[in-house]
């Protein structure tokens, strides 16, 4: 007889099992069903002239996402043919608001069997309440919106453009039954081809261009001087000297010092920094002023009588200096009384 300690283990095991067997259960419905068992549900309501094709479980669509089922397809007693039947739709409550009261449902294909689903198109604004009806707009019948003269007539033009074509009228007809075009392009292709083969020759501008390091060589030669003259300037030849050697800045660096130092010591100079040189110069400026002023005040210098005086003494000692350089022994006369 098993022991009261094993019987405990044992239900408690079957009770663990039995716990997962739920949980597992559960997450796979709600994988199953997308998620939607949780969901708040609202129903809304739709008027079908017929309901051939629409069964229960058939997809509801708004703009092409699914948003629900049909729950019910059931005949609404109505004496309206075009209120016949009544689906009623399960959606998300979620949904509704991008169901305003403008939308309208409509009936498509869901696959090549017949089996429809309810297309809802959002249009307008505003949400919607839910237990309310949702215009139903039919579908266009394509069979009934073609016009069969005219799509007669179409193919009667259709089958005269292939008979053109059958009897090589027209380009496309010269083309298929024809040998002229083929022969043209196959002899433009020849010559594109014979073209390309004279720019490929090495005695053409292109083919030296292919088969020679001319272009190369015109392209590398900068490059290859740029290198040159970069490794100089890191060797410290020429210029470089200045990037590997500090001498250089050094002296740049204690002569801006320098100046800068004359500047401190010239803006420190007393002459700067008191009035007394400035009053001093000052005063000399203006006495040299009122000395300048006495002598312009002079009369020899205000009448133009004394200015010809001394004038007509300088032409005569002038003419008496001409005259003793001329003949300075008329000067040297001696007269005796």
């Amino acid at each position: 007889m098993p022991s009261v300690q094993r019987v405990k283990w044992a239900k408690f095991r079957v009770l663990m099992v039995s716990i997962a067997a739920v949980v597992i259960l559960s997450v796979l419905l709600y994988l199953l069903t997308g998620g939607s068992v949780f969901t708040e549900k609202a129903f809304l309501y739709l008027y079908l002239p017929d309901a051939t094709g629409l069964s229960q479980a058939s997809p509801v669509r708004v703009n092409g996402i699914t948003v629900g089922k049909v729950a019910s397809v059931n005949l609404s007693g109505s004496p309206d043919p075009k209120r016949v039947v009544r689906a009623t739709l399960s959606v998300d409550r979620g949904t509704l608001a991008a169901i305003p009261p403008d939308s309208y449902a409509q009936l498509s294909f869901d696959d090549p069997v017949g089996n429809k689903y309810v297309d809802i198109t959002s249009r307008g604004v505003g949400g919607r309440q839910p237990n309310t009806e949702v215009i139903y707009k039919e579908q266009t019948d394509f069979m009934k919106s073609l016009d069969l003269e005219q799509f007669e007539q179409q193919l009667r033009e259709m089958d005269a453009v292939l008979r053109d074509i059958e009897a090589g009228n027209g380009r496309v007809g010269q083309f298929v039954r024809g040998t002229q075009m083929y022969n043209d392009l196959r002899r433009r292709i020849g010559q594109i081809e014979r073209d390309v083969r004279a720019a490929a020759s090495t005695s053409s501008q292109v083919g030296e261009a292919l088969y020679t390091d001319r272009v190369y060589r015109q392209i590398t030669a900068p490059l290859i001087q740029l290198d040159q003259s970069l490794a100089a300037l890191e060797s410290g030849q020429g210029a470089g000297i200045y990037l590997r050697d500090s001498g250089q800045y050094d002296q740049f660096r204690a002569a801006f010092a320098g100046l800068g130092a004359s500047i401190a010591a010239f803006r420190n100079d007393p002459m700067m920094q008191s009035d007394a040189m400035y009053r001093s110069w000052t005063g000399g400026v203006l006495s040299m002023i009122r000395s300048v002023d006495q002598i312009s005040s002079n009369p020899m210098f205000s009448s133009s009588q004394q200015y010809e005086s001394l004038n007509g003494f300088a032409r005569e000692m002038r003419d008496n200096i001409r005259d003793f350089r001329e003949d300075p022994a008329k000067f040297l006369r001696l007269k005796l009384f």
